[in-house]
This record gives structure tokens, sequence and C-alpha cells, in this order.
């Protein structure tokens, strides 16, 4: 298996220099209010602000497959000094209500991977369990996805980890 698992807080493992980029998902409604996203906004506010402006004037959906980012560059958390990291706000759903519905949008985050290994080559990512919570996604269709990625990116010198919160 190429795709490594970690038990921990995906930012702050990010703030403590494990990852060169953190990638989570996104809904298209610029919400970040709940799960890590909702973290990530209070933690981070100019990703947030990169969330709310991207492509502020189209409709949501046309969102889906890609992302706005936010770099650190070591500094931005509301609390200290952190490693410098990218912040991807990776576009995989348009809507995150009603729950207990799939809402991840499995070929955009396909999309998603492949222009980040594209973009990236070479880079530590670290993923939170996107799109298997909220987003109400199929774990072992996205594991399958993110396996793949770890395997592309591991050939280019990168890698990807997935952790799970705890």
């Amino acid at each position: 298996m190429t795709l490594i698992h970690r038990k921990g807080n995906l930012i702050d493992m990010a703030e403590q220099g494990y990852f060169d980029i953190l990638v989570h998902g996104c809904n298209c409604q610029n919400t970040m209010g709940s799960g890590i996203a909702k973290e990530i906004r209070a933690r981070y506010p100019l990703a947030y602000t990169a969330d709310t402006n991207f492509m502020r004037q189209m409709p949501p959906v046309c969102k889906l497959g890609m992302w706005s980012n936010h770099n650190t560059d070591g500094h931005g958390s509301v609390f200290y000094d952190v490693s410098p990291f990218i912040i991807i706000n990776a576009y995989t759903q348009v809507n995150y209500l009603p729950r207990g519905v799939d809402h991840f949008e499995y070929e955009s985050f396909g999309l998603i991977l492949r222009k980040l290994a594209a973009v990236y080559p070479g880079k530590r990512f670290g993923f939170p369990y996107i799109g298997m919570g909220l987003a109400g996604g199929d774990s072992k269709r996205i594991l399958a996805m993110l396996e793949s990625f770890a395997v592309n990116i591991t050939s280019t010198g990168g890698s990807a980890t997935l952790v799970e919160f705890g």
C-alpha cells in the first residue's frame, strides 16, 4: 500500500511540517461551516477568504473539479507561526444538505487529484477522510481514488497521507 495512514490532527501535522499541501473537501456554497473546513476557517481566515472569492460571479456548480488555495508562508494562523504549507480548498460537492445523502462528486475529485499530481509533483500531501464524513461519500471508492493518487505522486518523489482525526 502506498497511501500512508496516520492518526492525529491534520492541521496540526501540517503546521509541524509533515506536509507541503493540505487538501480538504469543500462544498461550492462557500460555507466552510463544519468538519475540518470549519477548523481551517477558524485557524486560517485567509483560506476562507480564498474560498469566498473564488469564482464569485459563477454558479456554484462551475467550481466542481477545481480548487482555491492559501499559501500559509509559515504564518497566517490565528495562533502562531507555523511551517509553510498550502491549503487546498477542493470543490468536491455542490451542496451539503440534507445529511445522510451522498453529495460527493467522484468525477470532480478524480479530476482534482489528476491536476494536483500534475501541478505539485514530488510534494507531500495530507488528506482528511475527505468526502467520507459529512459529504456522505462511499469510503471504498474514495480510498481507491486516494490510493491511485498515492501511487502516482509517489512515483514523482512525493507522498500521500490519509489522516484519521483523533
